[in-house]
């Protein structure tokens, strides 16, 4: 038996640690940026195979997934600042899930570089629809990830730090490996574990895998359980940049790849705590950036 908690019991709760969390986050946010620093749009759309629900769920349909997403980037020349937003519908036919499947993300964050040291934070909330239409929150629904590097020696290619975020199932620190060089054969980024990453010279052509993953708050339809549901996955992509040259017309770029060992894990009200392998899939994807 599922057990439930009361929506007045969970926002009775602290939100001193969440909230000095964000102001350290938020911190770096506040530095002025430099003067020769150039703003763009995106938007985005990536589409899923549906994942094969597992063969001991034989009476369930396929899990269908999608995802919609939008943005701005503002990038200078040792620091980038980002807002994205995206909508994630992650549609499970079976049992009865504490939530809807409609998943939405906000969040800010950057990159900064000074001296020896590499900086990446972001900042946001993350829940499903329930959530925001009764504006019937709880403190599940912050969220953010932070890491911090070091160069190896002055010049140095290589960084060692560390990073927190939900890319592994629950919050956790890990330690992280930070390798990144350019040449006339392209562009190099290897952040172990999470990611690796190749462009060509006039970046059109990009390889990226990377481990991807997040935290969304969750709240039933009666609105009596509040938890949260964390969906996790290895993902490759391919992909390739049109740029037609001209102000008035967005750059183009396609992406085909894979997302391999998804697992999704949230609460059912019937069978507790499930946490399943959706298995692998393909996907699509497309953007427009101005």
């Amino acid at each position: 038996m599922l057990l439930r908690e009361s929506s007045a019991q969970t926002r009775n709760r602290p939100v001193t640690a969440q909230v000095v969390a964000t102001a350290i986050l938020l911190f770096p946010l506040t530095l002025p940026g430099p003067a020769n620093a150039t703003s763009s749009l995106y938007l985005q759309y990536r589409h899923y195979q549906p994942y094969s629900w597992p063969v001991n769920e034989p009476a369930a349909k396929d899990v269908s997934r999608s995802q919609r997403g939008l943005g701005w980037q503002h990038k200078g020349t040792t620091s980038t600042l980002g807002l994205d937003y995206d909508y994630q519908p992650l549609r499970i036919r079976t049992g009865t899930p504490a939530h809807n499947g409609h998943l939405h993300r906000l969040t800010f964050g950057g990159e900064w570089q000074r001296n020896l040291y590499h900086l990446e934070t972001q900042v946001g909330v993350a829940g499903t629809s329930n959530m925001f239409k009764h504006q019937d929150f709880h403190r599940q629904v912050l969220n953010g990830r932070l890491a911090v590097f070091r160069a190896w020696h002055e010049g140095s290619d290589l960084s060692v730090g560390v990073g927190g975020d939900h890319r592994f199932g629950s919050f956790r620190w890990l330690p992280r490996l930070r390798w990144a060089q350019s040449t006339d054969n392209g562009h190099w980024l290897m952040d172990l574990p999470v990611l690796l990453q190749w462009q060509n010279a006039d970046h059109r052509w990009t390889i990226r895998m990377e481990r991807a993953g997040d935290r969304w708050a969750t709240l039933d339809k009666s609105r009596e359980v509040e938890s949260a549901l964390y969906l996790r996955e290895w993902r490759a992509e391919l992909s390739y940049r049109l740029d037609f040259g001209h102000d008035s017309w967005p750059a183009v770029e396609l992406g085909f790849g894979a997302s391999v060992d998804t697992r999704v894990r949230y609460q059912d009200l019937d069978a507790g705590t499930r946490d399943i392998r959706l298995g692998d899939s393909v996907f699509g994807r497309v953007m427009l950036s101005w």
